[in-house]
């Protein structure tokens, strides 16, 4: 069971691609602030649920230290719509298919995308890769896929 695509064609959506429908976004706590803070994981998510069915949002926290997004000094700021809990919240009302999982640990994070991938198909590496890209990126790269085929399949008819 691969966990991340193991090729020299990243995705460009998403961390992980854990099946043709499955991709997830994984976030630390700090790259979620930042992210959230600039706007990117807003594109982010856009990407995610328009090139998957099951598009996942994994924020990652330490097990070790006790888990909030808001310590009780700050709960006056949660009701800013600056706020990273505001940001979230309206991520997930504008991306209903967006889910959010919850990880203590980079091993129950392992522990969670076997049972994800559990029942699904493997991805494709290259139909991954394409993901995300502009259409006549894609078919570009779609184009040359094919014709590294068909030229891989001439090569081996004239050996044979």
């Amino acid at each position: 069971c691969s966990l991340h695509l193991a090729t020299h064609k990243t995705p460009q959506v998403g961390d992980y691609v854990l099946s043709p429908d499955v991709v997830v976004e994984r976030k630390a706590l700090p790259d979620l602030f930042a992210s959230l803070g600039s706007g990117r994981l807003y594109h982010q998510a856009e990407s995610m649920t328009k090139g998957y069915k099951t598009p996942l949002l994994l924020i990652e926290f330490d097990g070790d230290k006790a888990f909030c997004l808001t310590g009780p000094s700050e709960v006056a700021d949660c009701l800013d719509s600056r706020s990273p809990q505001a940001r979230l919240v309206l991520l997930l009302l504008h991306f209903p298919k967006l889910r959010l999982l919850w990880s203590r640990s980079q091993h129950a994070t392992g522990e969670l995308f076997l049972a994800l991938k559990r029942n699904q198909e493997e991805p494709e590496a290259a139909a991954a890769a394409l993901v995300g890209l502009p259409a006549a990126a894609a078919a570009g790269a779609g184009a040359d896929a094919d014709t590294a085929a068909a030229a891989a399949a001439a090569a081996g008819g004239d050996s044979g």
